[in-house]
């Protein structure tokens, strides 16, 4: 039981949410500035990636990295190596429809690059080979164990490759 002097300073306390808080006010500035196309499309792709990656030990989410579209996934499951960190690879590019073997998509694109297209949307004037120019722009980016240590292997490619860096961090 708590003793009784305890129980009056909590009292004195007040609530534990301030009253100048305003949950409402928050929420409302946040829903008030929509997202782009571009932060869906990426959140999606980040979806898709955590899907391919849960089974798998791995996690991860996209940005935008200068003009490249970045996949980036990390791993502490797996072993920190090239054949860990190609495992993973190789998953990410199997999860969109690449063949990690030869970098080709098993239909014209990869079914990430149908993740930046939206209905209504006629892409071809913005680029003629849409879908396919969207593959072009995806890197991928995998973190294996603890890097900064020299214990950790980063590998990178890109999605239509077949080539893959590899780098002790």
């Amino acid at each position: 039981m708590m003793p009784r002097a305890w129980l009056i300073a909590l009292l004195a306390l007040g609530p534990l949410i301030p009253a100048h808080a305003d949950p409402a006010g928050i929420l409302g500035h946040l829903q008030s500035t929509p997202a782009s196309r571009l932060d869906l499309s990426l959140a999606r792709l980040g979806a898709m990636i955590d899907a391919a990656g849960a089974g798998a030990g791995f996690g991860g989410f996209a940005d935008v990295e200068d003009k490249d579209i970045v996949i980036r996934a990390y791993s502490t499951a797996a072993k920190p190596d090239e054949a860990g960190c190609r495992r993973i690879m190789d998953r990410i590019k199997q999860a969109g429809g690449v063949d990690p073997r030869t970098g080709q998509p098993d239909q014209p694109a990869s079914g990430y690059a149908a993740l930046f297209s939206y209905p209504g949307q006629d892409e071809s004037t913005i680029d003629a080979s849409y879908a396919e120019t969207v593959d072009s722009m995806i890197a991928i980016m995998v973190v294996v164990g603890q890097t900064g240590n020299g214990e950790g292997m980063v590998c990178r490619s890109r999605l239509l490759s077949p080539d893959v860096a590899y780098q002790k961090q």
